[in-house]
């Protein structure tokens, strides 16, 4: 049986402090603890691997504690260790989405009668919970109003939205906030730098913006790629390994969207698709670096993308290129192409499809704005020749305007 265990469990934070992005939060708990106002009921909700759980987790420590201090655990003593296993008789995780029916509540009714066995507080952290059903939530809801003293719960969401507002009233609620690239970049380089591996800035940044804001998730890239490069990360290595495209893949598909070369277009994502690359992937791409352009071009600066200094000075210099009506054009049709590339049958036909029609949307404004111009001008003509002919002292009728139009355009009549 195999030691190894993954990063996200192995560097799991085990105090308030340790917790990355969430600091208002921690800083709320924490003083409740220090000035002992607990509440009977928490709602922790927020996207996926930004800390719900380990929140839940420090929560029961610090107030399970024999020697807590400034509001954290000493995470020494007997209980802080067996919260930390998993194995305290008096912390109970549930899983509502495999356990959500009425009676898995019930079960819980019938075991929070008892008294704590070892700890001051006996916990119910409740993840997904979301995902109970309607009659398991009408369970919960008289043990939530009026629960004994030692007892707390801990509901933790991803779906927020989803869960009955008589439930959400009766909890304390905490909305977690993604964290950030360079939070989860600083805590890449930490790890790397405990376990013993060297990897550049740029693979960093790469791993932390795969994260999407969920540092679990960052760290289960960063376990793979140890698992792939060993103890040295590159760049290079990194960015074969994930099979992604390069950043320059989605500057040359603008260059030739702006000049309207549509054989060239295809011609490119032949190449590029020949690389294997994932079509949702490069889809996706393709999406957001239009709208890093939008962005660069609307506010002047690419100080609000996630990107490296080289990637953002490239980008303020493609910016120029467009006008923003035309970035808004090019990101309508990528948006209404969305569902139907997902559940294409034929993802790659479709792309090809609609690259072509990126490159001459803007062409076909182009053109039309051409038109109303040149009859723009013809009109401003034939009202300098109506105005010479003195027809526009008085409100000129039907048939003179007819003439007019006849002599303007050398219209001859047909005669049989």
């Amino acid at each position: 049986m195999s030691d190894f265990m993954v990063s996200a469990r192995k560097f799991r934070p085990q105090k308030f402090n340790e917790v990355t992005s969430q600091d208002f939060v921690v800083q709320t708990m924490r003083n409740a603890i220090k000035v002992n106002k607990i509440a009977h009921a928490y709602l922790l909700s927020g996207p996926r691997g930004v800390g719900k759980t380990t929140i839940a987790r420090i929560m029961a420590k610090a107030l399970n504690c024999t020697d807590p201090g400034d509001g954290e655990p000493c995470g020494e003593c007997g209980n802080c260790t067996e919260i930390t296993k998993g194995v305290h008789p008096d912390v109970v995780e549930m899983d509502a989405a495999s356990n959500r029916g009425i009676d898995d509540v019930r079960a819980i009714q019938d075991t929070a009668k008892y008294y704590p066995i070892k700890g001051k507080y006996k916990f119910f952290i409740i993840d997904e919970v979301h995902m109970l059903t309607l009659q398991a939530f009408n369970a919960l809801l008289k043990i939530l109003e009026e629960p004994p003293k030692y007892l707390i719960f801990i509901l933790a969401t991803t779906n927020p939205e989803k869960i009955p507002q008589t439930i959400v009233s009766r909890c304390q609620r905490f909305q977690l906030q993604r964290i950030t690239i360079n939070e989860i970049s600083d805590k890449l380089n930490e790890i790397a730098k405990q376990e013993g591996v060297n990897i550049d800035e740029r693979s960093v940044f790469l791993i932390a913006k795969l994260g999407d804001g969920a540092l679990r998730d960052a760290l289960g890239i960063f376990d793979m790629a140890v698992s792939f490069c060993g103890n040295n990360i590159t760049f290079d290595e990194l960015r074969g390994f994930l099979n992604l495209p390069d950043k320059e893949i989605y500057f040359e598909i603008s260059n030739r969207v702006i000049s309207s070369d549509a054989k060239g277009i295809i011609e490119y994502f032949e190449e590029v698709s020949s690389r294997g690359f994932d079509l949702m992937t490069f889809y996706n791409g393709v999406t957001e670096h239009f709208r890093n352009l939008l962005l660069v071009k609307t506010t002047g600066s690419p100080d609000l993308l996630d990107e490296s200094e080289a990637v953002k000075s490239m980008y303020l210099e493609s910016a120029q290129k467009f006008s923003e009506p035309q970035l808004l054009r090019l990101l309508k049709v990528l948006f209404e192409a969305e569902s139907r590339l997902k559940y294409s049958s034929n993802q790659k036909l479709l792309l090809e499809m609609l690259l072509v029609e990126l490159t001459r949307v803007n062409g076909e404004i182009s053109d039309l704005i051409s038109v109303i111009e040149i009859l723009r001008g013809s009109k401003k003509k034939l009202d300098e020749e109506i105005t010479a002919t003195g027809i526009s002292n008085t409100q000129p009728t039907e048939s003179d305007i007819v003439k007019k139009l006849k002599e303007l355009f050398n219209v001859v009549e047909y005669k049989p």
